[in-house]
């Protein structure tokens, strides 16, 4: 009977050995292997989180990793370079004008497996639609996203019993309204060149149902909607004219941040929350005082939002151990608690768009008193549409070009002090994106 059994267990220990290749066919050893990584979050806050996780990913699996951060100008200049000398990064933490670009390019390997293997269903299909590209194939993993809202006092609505604006009309009261004389601006219309005037127009473009390119086709229809994209630009003039400090042209994300959220000088203004971040560090008191609901449609209807946000790409590997190794990395990056870690490195509101990990971001003692605005924005994330300008139809260049350009500050600043009609800014603006558009 002994000898029987030994002879049994033998036959499964063979056999499990003779197993053992198979089930292990999939792992690879990436000992000696090496991934370069860059990213276009400069800010210590968030490129210290983003160094500790691949630092010790690196060191789970056993791989060198090599970081760099790079401006967004930087990282596209030094791509360029690169490319020619076979040296690109692995991996890239880009925005969406960055993605764009090395789509354009031809320079990322499509991630759908990724997607799929983390769990297609765990991420926005706004935010999925974003990073697809004409081929149908998802080129960027999502990080986290942004969502623009007005940011409110809401101590000043309630002094003056105002109620939440629905559609444009009760917007321009509410914030006519809120005007005290040279202390106090109702709203702000801030208009820098270097993508916040961009961003400005988008915002209300959206609402209104006016876009760069066809949601449905990525067609260029801009030059189609002409008299509907000068009634926002009147709009724009009127809310500057009626409620906006005269300064406001020339402000960027700090000088409107500050306006509202340290100086106390505005009463609203367009911002994707980091107006919280600048109350906590420089004037606490009015942390408390701030609030956010979603700029209204028209007519009440809102047709869309402008969102934004940040993700992973993958570059093209020449091997089959390369690609799986930036599979695998990627992958490994996406538990819950690294990616809150990743969303909440960045002063509001940067949310997780892996959402198995909203619950830990959620309960953070970092955003624990704003559980209102964090319910107000997920739903806008979950439940409505929006979209990154350039990229209503996916990935396209368009992104990249409208960040570069500074046409919209020319024509929008012109708008407001008078240098051009609604109509001229729209011309300049239009001229300016169908000549780009014409070589996509």
């Amino acid at each position: 009977m002994t000898k029987k059994l030994l002879a049994l267990l033998l036959a499964v220990l063979t056999a499990f050995a003779l197993m053992a290749p198979a089930a292990m066919a999939d792992d690879v050893d990436y000992s000696g292997e090496k991934l370069v990584i860059w990213t276009c979050l400069t800010a210590d806050a968030q490129y210290n989180v983003l160094y500790k996780q691949f630092t010790e990913l690196g060191a789970e699996m056993g791989v060198e990793v090599e970081v760099e951060k790079l401006s967004f100008g930087e990282m596209i200049a030094k791509l360029a370079t690169a490319s020619a000398v076979g040296e690109v990064p692995d991996v890239m933490h880009v925005n969406f004008g960055g993605t764009a670009q090395l789509y354009a390019d031809e320079a990322l390997m499509p991630l759908d497996g990724i997607i799929e293997t983390i769990g297609a269903d765990d991420f926005s299909d706004a935010y999925k639609t974003v990073l697809t590209g004409a081929d149908g194939h998802i080129y960027g993993l999502p990080d986290w996203a942004m969502h623009t809202s007005v940011w409110y006092r809401k101590d000043l609505f309630e002094e003056k019993g105002l109620e939440i604006p629905t559609t444009w009309a009760e917007f321009k009261d509410v914030a006519v309204a809120l005007n005290d004389g040279d202390a106090m601006s109702g709203f702000n219309i801030p208009l820098d060149g270097v993508q916040v005037a961009a961003q400005t127009l988008y915002e209300l473009m959206c609402s209104a149902g006016v876009y760069f390119l066809d949601p449905a086709t990525g067609e260029y229809i801009f030059d189609q909607q002409k008299e509907e994209a000068i009634a926002v630009i009147d709009y724009l003039v009127d809310l500057y004219k009626s409620a906006s400090p005269a300064g406001s042209l020339a402000w960027s994300w700090g000088d409107y941040r500050n306006a509202l959220a340290v100086t106390g000088t505005v009463a609203m203004t367009l911002d994707m929350g980091a107006v919280i971040g600048n109350a906590q560090g420089n004037n606490p008191e009015m942390t408390a005082k701030l609030g956010c609901f979603d700029f209204p449609g028209v007519d009440g209807d809102k047709k869309a939002s402008f969102g934004s946000g940040y993700c992973f790409v993958g570059t093209k590997q020449d091997d089959e151990v390369r690609e799986k190794l930036v599979t695998d990395f990627l992958i490994a990056l996406y538990t819950p608690e690294r990616a809150a870690e990743r969303a909440l490195s960045r002063p509001m509101f940067a949310f997780p768009s892996y959402l198995p990990a909203f619950e830990i971001y959620k309960n953070s003692e970092l955003v624990a008193e704003f559980q209102t605005e964090v319910d107000t924005i997920m739903d806008a994330f979950e439940n409505s549409t929006w979209y990154w300008y350039g990229m209503e139809n996916g990935l396209s260049p368009m992104s990249a070009h409208i960040e570069g350009t500074n046409i919209f500050g020319v024509a929008l600043q012109g708008a407001c002090d008078g240098t051009y009609t609604s109509e001229e800014a729209y011309e300049l603006i239009n001229d300016d994106l169908a000549a780009f558009a014409a070589t996509m």
